[in-house]
């Protein structure tokens, strides 16, 4: 992969900066708005129909936008396709690393002047990092969508943070990292398991050994390696005109942005996925809690099918585990879970805790209740589907979780949404009979591993191991 510098700013422009913003905040004190919420001119359709634009700047970086003039506050995001998925065990925790140091690096950038700034105009600005991407954002009222884009522009810029400024940062990660209880947690040992082999097995965070090895040279080509024009875009929400789309655009394009290889989220396949026994594993805790995870083919289930499914087990009022193992038995308070989706592969996973005495008959009724979730399609009006369907408008109306959502479902896992009704329609095409068959196509002995805390002495692996193999046994 070839890479070029970034275009930075000199000393001229930034002192040409600095005396705009200046002037633009004199603004913002006296009342006046900065940026702009005029009304969309008639020239884009799109943005007045409720679909999906796209507008590809002069250095070839994408912007997408799906517009609500009836909102009063803007979200912008930049993606990055990068974490765990794409990093070596020695460089492990690198892009979370940079999450934190471009943030600062663009404080360095504005003389000091970003978190005041901010605050002035009202706007947030922060950053998370996953599995496989990155997102950096800024949000507030419209009429500082301006100031708020060149902010986050500013993310493209190279890194000019000095030593003291990298270590402070790197003293705080370590904080982080001692303060999480990663090392200790059901979850990174599952993890462990789960893709054992491969980088979706190493913490998002990384260790402080990792850590200790990141320095500024290292951030400047991790950031050069990742900032391509194949594998960075910008997602829009919210309430903007054309002008702001047109002002933020002209901002992306006066950096420069190589091509690289594209980075398609598809995730490594470990040796025994699709091929448990199923796996017990047991890490020796002064608490009982029980994690089921299950391998999914993501070529052979959809997003919508299985976020039906876990839907339908597990979030709702109605479902299966809460009514049966906590409303009517009380075996426990909450249950909590998640899907992790890669373009090919993806996990399934629900924890809870239990009291020792009580480990194997939860087993026992976690696996009666998916095999009779195999067994019997639910009634259609159980299907969950009124989150996506009926209140598919709710989530427009909030330009956050609408922007992670298209841009999640569209840019990083290909779905092709291009209006609200084309994701409406593929949660309302799944039938209770296909929610089925998906059901028996993902609990299955050979896709499951049970990771449990408790005493290891006294929990028997094999009983518990007996107990889960019925599992997709109908």
């Amino acid at each position: 992969m070839s890479h070029r510098e970034g275009r930075t700013a000199g000393a001229t422009d930034r002192r040409q900066d600095a005396g705009r913003e200046e002037r633009e905040l004199c603004a913002q004190d006296s009342g006046e708005p900065i940026g702009s919420a005029e009304p969309l001119r008639d020239g884009d359709a799109a943005l007045r129909e409720g679909r999906e634009i796209t507008r590809m700047t002069a250095n070839g970086v994408a912007i997408h936008a799906f517009v609500n003039p009836a909102l009063h506050g803007f979200f912008l995001a930049l993606y990055l396709r990068a974490g765990c998925l794409y990093e070596s065990e020695a460089h492990a925790g690198i892009t979370h690393f940079f999450e934190h140091t471009a943030i600062r690096n663009v404080e360095k950038i504005t003389g000091g002047r970003l978190y005041r700034d901010l605050d002035r105009a009202g706007l947030d600005m922060n950053a998370t990092t996953y599995s496989e991407m990155v997102q950096f954002y800024v949000s507030g009222a419209s009429c500082h969508f301006e100031r708020g884009a060149r902010f986050l522009s500013m993310l493209l810029s190279p890194f000019s943070l000095d030593r003291a400024g990298i270590d402070a940062e790197r003293k705080r990660i370590k904080a982080e990292i001692r303060e999480s209880d990663d090392r200790s947690s059901l979850a990174t040992f599952s993890n462990g398991i789960v893709y054992r082999g491969t980088p979706l097995a190493y913490s998002i965070l990384g260790t402080c050994r990792t850590v200790n090895a990141i320095n500024g040279a290292c951030l400047e080509a991790f950031r050069r390696q990742i900032t391509t024009r194949e594998n960075l875009f910008f997602y829009l929400t919210g309430n903007v005109s054309e002008r702001d789309i047109d002002a933020l655009a002209a901002m992306i394009g006066s950096y420069d942005i190589p091509h690289g290889v594209p980075r398609l989220n598809i995730a490594p396949v470990p040796c025994d996925f699709f091929a448990r026994e199923p796996e017990v594993a047991v890490k020796d805790a002064d608490y009982t809690a029980l994690r089921f995870s299950f391998d999914l083919d993501m070529t052979k289930v959809s997003v919508a099918e299985t976020d039906l499914l876990y839907d339908v087990l597990l979030a709702g009022n109605n479902s299966r585990f809460y009514l049966e193992m906590s409303e009517l038995r009380g075996m426990f308070y909450d249950i909590a879970g998640s899907i992790e989706r890669y373009a090919n592969i993806g996990s399934f996973y629900f924890t809870f805790e239990v009291k020792e005495k009580e480990i194997y008959e939860a087993a026992d009724m976690v696996t009666d209740i998916l095999n009779d979730f195999c067994a019997h399609p639910i009634d259609a009006a159980d299907m969950m589907k009124a989150g996506y369907v009926d209140n598919a408008y709710l989530l427009y109306d909030d330009p956050r979780e609408f922007n992670f959502a298209y841009a999640y479902d569209n840019h990083i896992g290909n779905a092709g949404y291009r209006t609200v009704g084309d994701r409406v329609a593929a949660y309302r095409a799944v039938t209770p009979e296909r929610l089925c068959e998906v059901a028996r196509c993902v609990f299955r002995p050979e896709n499951l591993v049970l990771t449990v805390k408790g005493n290891r002495r006294r929990i028997r692996v094999d009983r518990l191991r007996e107990i889960v193999c019925r599992v997709g046994r109908i």
